[in-house]
């Protein structure tokens, strides 16, 4: 790609993303992987877990405001991300391209969305969560753990702890996710949380992302899969607060009904970082 491309950077709760209005086509739907795996390299491009391109409903979709499509830092396509629909929300609000209430597409089904004008938070309505599948023994690092999956548009699995933060340091951290990501339980993989109750009522929760292949600051998918776990294992009820490694508090409401979260929305916060343009040398191809 030849020509510069302008870019908004926005962080949901800590999750970081790129986001192109690709209303008129600018970047075509095979360029996008390139695109995202060179844009997302920290310190070699922009930097971010992952791009989002708002493009042009489909025509026979008058329900929704735009079609979205989010790629994950590896060049991988993401089926659902909460930090950047919530994000999403925020940036069509700003660019004229949605109202503060609206509905766009992502290839997990619709999702509405309610901007704030007058401040970054944003709320979404989801796609009902699959159910929460029977507990799978993981042994990793020289240990044992339960994961419970649960499918909230992309896979998760959800490890109880007695301290997240005390349960490994960074380094092992990503070791312990990278393996439980890549095991052949989850034959497509999975996102990785390790949560534990906080003294306020909150839980407190660490995420290894699958496509991004690292521990980050916030999952908002990931919030809805550890609340709707709790909900089922009869450790929380809805609404359940979630704080994630940026320090912020997402919130997830929910009716669980046979093992599913139904009627899920998710709360959180959107901020815009910066308004760029995308030279073609921080563009090329890894």
């Amino acid at each position: 790609m030849a020509n510069p491309i302008h870019f908004t950077k926005l962080s949901g709760s800590g999750n970081d993303f790129v986001f192109i209005d690709n209303r008129t086509g600018i970047v075509a739907p095979d360029q996008a992987s390139g695109l995202a795996k060179a844009v997302c390299r920290h310190r070699l491009s922009v930097g971010a877990d992952g791009i989002v391109l708002i493009n042009p409903a489909p025509p026979d979709r008058t329900d929704v405001a735009y079609a979205w499509r989010y790629i994950n830092a590896d060049g991988s396509d993401g089926e659902m991300c909460g930090n950047a629909s919530m994000c999403s929300a925020r940036f069509a609000l700003r660019e004229a391209i949605a109202p503060a209430h609206h509905r766009f597409l992502t290839v997990s089904g619709p999702i509405e969305a309610w901007a704030d004008p007058d401040s970054q938070a944003v709320s979404i309505a989801m796609v009902d969560t699959g159910p929460v599948d029977a507990p799978v023994s993981l042994h990793v690092e020289g240990r044992s753990l339960i994961g419970h999956p649960v499918l909230v548009g992309v896979p998760h699995v959800v490890i109880l702890t007695d301290d997240a933060d005390a349960f490994a340091d960074a380094a092992t951290f990503d070791t312990i996710g990278r393996a439980i990501r890549h095991d052949p339980a989850f034959t497509a993989g999975a996102n990785v949380n390790v949560i534990s109750p906080r003294a306020d009522g909150a839980w407190r929760m660490r995420t290894y992302e699958r496509g991004v292949e690292r521990e980050t600051l916030a999952c908002g998918t990931g919030v809805v899969a550890t609340s709707v776990v709790l909900a089922f294992l009869g450790k929380a009820k809805s609404p359940v607060r979630v704080v994630v490694s940026s320090g912020k508090t997402l919130r997830a409401s929910f009716d669980l009904v046979e093992k599913r979260g139904v009627n899920v929305r998710l709360e959180g916060s959107a901020t815009f970082v910066y308004d760029g343009v995308l030279d073609p040398e921080a563009i090329a191809e890894v």
